[in-house]
């Protein structure tokens, strides 16, 4: 399952079925680096990483991982995370993933406004799908940044992001 309008540039980086699991948490990541959907998607066919789905700075949203597997997005678990999650259970299992362009190295763009809408329509459809409380995340799950599971090498991750309006989007 995918979202109905996405471009489908498919990945082998995912792990088939979840191993039973249902996803609990959306991850927010920003591409540090890249200038189109496209080239990240095509990106996540030869690298040993992919998410499930990449939001352009043009609005064009492009799925590479089904939801219904665990995309090989959020790499491991390093100290100093958020403490609902394990070093023990593969935190893929547990997410779908979603990339949004920013073509600086470090994170910093600011989403444009047509991203910023494609970003908050797309969680609001997994989170209805889901069950996922449109909410920062917890223990019970919710929505957070990759820095939430991997702040030693991804506390740049996503970089800005509008974390209050898009809680006030989904909450209205």
């Amino acid at each position: 399952m995918h979202e109905q309008n996405a471009l489908w540039i498919p990945s082998n980086n995912y792990f088939r079925g979840r191993s039973g699991h249902t996803p609990t948490w959306i991850i927010i990541h920003g591409t540090a680096g890249f200038t189109s959907t496209e080239e990240v998607g095509y990106y996540f066919q030869q690298a040993d990483v992919a998410t499930h789905y990449i939001i352009g700075q043009d609005g064009t949203l492009v799925c590479c991982v089904d939801e219904d597997d665990g995309a090989w997005g959020n790499g491991g678990v390093t100290k100093g995370h958020d403490p609902w999650w394990s070093r023990t259970l593969n935190p893929n299992l547990l997410t779908i993933s979603i990339e949004h362009v920013k073509p600086s190295r470090d994170n910093s763009d600011e989403l444009t406004a047509i991203q910023k809408q494609a970003s908050f329509t797309l969680i609001q459809h997994i989170c209805a799908r889901y069950n996922i409380s449109g909410r920062r995340a917890d223990a019970q799950g919710g929505i957070t940044g990759h820095y939430s599971m991997d702040p030693v090498h991804r506390s740049f991750c996503p970089g800005p992001y509008p974390w209050d309006e898009l809680f006030t989007f989904l909450n209205s």
